[in-house]
């Protein structure tokens, strides 16, 4: 069992859907991996927030007798058309109350391909945090981060030596972008960290070579065969893209 396995069945084994096979393999590896672990408190916190939230929403006080006044006023020459207008505005009632719902669910979930330079950046500032990500394998030899990553990922991440060029490697960790596994390869310049995050495309590719600024930090996006990668650092734009061509070199 692997991150990649375990995220496609997160879900169903918090559920207690998964048979008791796959369930141990699955709790076994959340057990070792703080990334997974950090996932799934996540995935249960929310589900609790949703459950203890009250989706029911009392009418207004008037409402009733607004209501019963309209059906009085209904002239009887036009019974089909006011029965109508009463389902109208039951049916109107219970769409408004079930999109709500959906609504705050949907806005819960992590999203696969929306809004993923703000995603890399929140979790980017999670990473500086006291009691943020760790960084699972510190080392700034590639040859020692690379590898580590093998058995735990189905692809390999790019790790590069760019100390030449300013940038020192300090390390990588497994985290989670876009509702799944990510890697997060960290540099740093001066006082300054970069995080580097990739994961596989399953939904829209990241646009090629996007800057953005969000929040005071400077992100970049593009993809490249089937990763997504994002570079997010509060370094001046000059020097994020001076990063990223680097990190890009052929």
């Amino acid at each position: 069992m692997n991150c990649t396995l375990a995220l496609r069945v997160l879900d169903a084994w918090i559920d207690d859907e998964l048979d008791a096979t796959t369930a141990g393999e699955v709790a076994e590896h959340v057990a070792g991996c703080p990334a997974c672990a950090d996932l799934r408190d996540r995935r249960v916190a929310m589900r609790s927030a949703l459950k203890a939230a009250s989706l029911n929403h009392p009418a207004p006080a008037g409402l009733h007798a607004s209501i019963l006044r309209r059906i009085r006023n209904v002239a009887p020459a036009e019974p089909t058309r006011s029965a109508w207008q009463w389902w109208q505005m039951v049916a109107l009632g219970g769409s408004t109350a079930l999109l709500g719902a959906l609504g705050g669910w949907w806005i819960a979930q992590p999203q696969a391909t929306d809004g993923l330079p703000e995603q890399a950046v929140a979790r980017h500032v999670a990473s500086l945090m006291p009691e943020g990500p760790r960084i699972d394998v510190a080392s700034t030899d590639r040859h020692v981060v690379r590898p580590w990553f093998q058995g735990r990922i189905d692809f390999a991440p790019v790790v590069r030596d760019l100390s030449a060029q300013g940038f020192d490697l300090v390390g990588a960790r497994l985290d989670h972008l876009g509702g799944q596994v990510a890697v997060a390869v960290v540099y740093r310049l001066r006082n300054h960290a970069i995080n580097v995050f990739s994961w596989r495309v399953l939904g829209n590719a990241a646009e090629a070579s996007r800057p953005a600024t969000i929040r005071g930090f400077n992100v970049v996006t593009w993809s490249e065969s089937d990763i997504n990668f994002a570079a997010v650092s509060d370094t001046d734009k000059a020097e994020l893209d001076r990063f990223t061509a680097a990190y890009r070199r052929p």
